[in-house]
């Protein structure tokens, strides 16, 4: 797949080395650039890119403006490039819906890194999405293609990835771990064994029924494990926010936002927490098992 790029910077040389960037990486192509914030609005809806990198300060409307605009309008990442230092700045952009803000100048292995981040990020969106789109068709009745091989070797394959990623983020001793990879093992043969569709409290009373365990309990245990990880991943990032672990499964496992929130709590900006998504959480692992 050939992702398509944006840049919006007024700085031409920050331009060419970004277009030079993508294109000796082997990233996707540069569709649009753009000198000012006001123009931008409209040549990215036209060009309808994937990933969009703009600058924090531009003529005519800064980088937060613009993409607090574009933000419903389009299904378009964004990657903010700045010089600026300010936490609070960053923080603004995060919350009005970029995926990573990078420094300038820019570091060409940094921002490789976060367009591989990113890219994924995507794949895991599509993923998702077409997880939906199955499910739906078979609820429907509506006839599908073979179930994948692959349900056959997930012990092998998927199993060593699941629990890598449950070691990263601090929680492989939970008790909800291990009934967390028997959910996504058990969606895994539900959505691509049989095609049908599921809801979590079924997965969790089938679940039950195997391990003789109460659906409460299941659940309960899931939850705990899943916003554990969120807390290990926040105090990560409140670390080291360029972590690589903190990046790859705070985008991938979660809302962002939410990531971000629980940071705010840690940080006493705060009294709430982040909230979890379990299903997310687990399709997303299913995703990363899967790659």
């Amino acid at each position: 797949m050939s992702f398509r790029f944006v840049v919006v910077d007024d700085d031409i040389s920050i331009r060419k080395i970004i277009y030079n960037i993508i294109e000796q990486a082997g990233l996707g192509r540069l569709v649009a650039e753009c000198e000012d914030g006001l123009s931008a609005e409209q040549i990215i809806l036209d060009a309808e890119p994937d990933i969009v990198l703009v600058d924090l300060l531009l003529p005519g409307q800064d980088g937060v403006a613009l993409i607090k605009k574009l933000r419903d309008n389009t299904t378009a990442s964004f990657i903010m490039i700045s010089e600026s230092d300010s936490q609070q700045m960053i923080t603004q952009a995060y919350e009005n819906g970029i995926e990573f803000f990078i420094h300038k100048p820019i570091n060409v292995l940094e921002l490789v890194s976060v367009l591989n981040k990113v890219q994924e990020s995507r794949k895991l969106k599509q993923f998702v999405t077409l997880i939906s789109q199955t499910t739906a068709r078979y609820a429907s009745g509506a006839s599908g293609t073979a179930a994948s091989p692959a349900v056959q070797s997930f012990e092998i394959n998927k199993r060593p990835k699941i629990y890598k990623a449950f070691s990263d983020m601090g929680i492989i001793g939970e008790a909800g771990a291990k009934n967390i990879y028997q959910v996504a093992q058990l969606i895994d043969q539900i959505v691509h064994g049989s095609g049908k569709s599921y809801q979590l409290h079924e997965v969790y009373q089938q679940l039950s029924l195997q391990i003789s365990t109460d659906v409460k309990t299941i659940e309960q245990r899931i939850r705990r494990s899943i916003i554990k990880a969120m807390q290990n991943l926040a105090n990560l990032g409140v670390d080291d926010y360029h972590n690589e672990k903190f990046q790859l499964y705070s985008t991938g496992l979660f809302e962002f936002k939410e990531v971000r929130q629980e940071m705010n709590f840690i940080l006493g900006k705060s009294q709430y927490h982040g909230k979890i998504n379990v299903k997310k959480f687990i399709e997303g692992l299913l995703f990363l098992a899967g790659e």
